[in-house]
């Protein structure tokens, strides 16, 4: 396994699936997912109305994007309620996840990180670590991580599990 940190917008990258996220206590949507809906004739926006649960804590949904961005699959993951989520919450929303993506036969996926108060994006990427550790297992898959925060690097290799970050 492979982890990229990259900058740029995550709707831009051309891979199997892209991972998004979205906690179920805020309205309207924003970020990247608010772009995905725009592009996607407010495919997310009409789906959340039609099911109220779509961002509940662990509620996976998968979207078609029909070629409206170069990845043709993304993964909705919901986050509920913000006032009740943390970092253990976070792991197991990036384990999820994964698993999803995994399930679906994806080699190449992207996602972006899951913000916490108080929380540098070094430490969003440990969680990301641990939640992807079990799916070494899996074989070779590559994640690109967006990021605004470039001032360190990170990689994880398959096999003997090790990680190796500067910055």
């Amino acid at each position: 396994m492979a982890i990229q940190i990259r900058g740029g917008n995550a709707l831009n990258y051309r891979g199997d699936v892209l991972l998004l996220f979205h906690p179920s206590d805020v309205k309207p949507l924003a970020g990247t997912l608010a772009l995905l809906d725009w592009r996607c004739n407010a495919a997310v926006s009409i789906l959340w109305k039609r099911k109220p649960d779509l961002f509940k804590f662990g509620q996976l949904t998968v979207l078609a994007t029909q070629g409206k961005v170069p990845t043709p699959t993304v993964i909705l993951t919901g986050l509920g309620s913000g006032e009740e989520f943390g970092r253990d919450l976070r792991k197991e929303a990036y384990r999820l996840a994964l698993d999803a993506a995994v399930k679906l036969g994806a080699g190449k996926f992207a996602l972006e990180g899951i913000p916490l108060a108080g929380v540098h994006e070094k430490g969003v990427l440990d969680d990301l670590v641990a939640a992807a550790r079990p799916f070494e297992k899996n074989g070779r898959f590559n994640v690109s991580f967006f990021s605004t925060d470039k001032d360190f690097t990170l990689s994880l290799r398959t096999g003997d599990g090790s990680v190796a970050s500067s910055g």
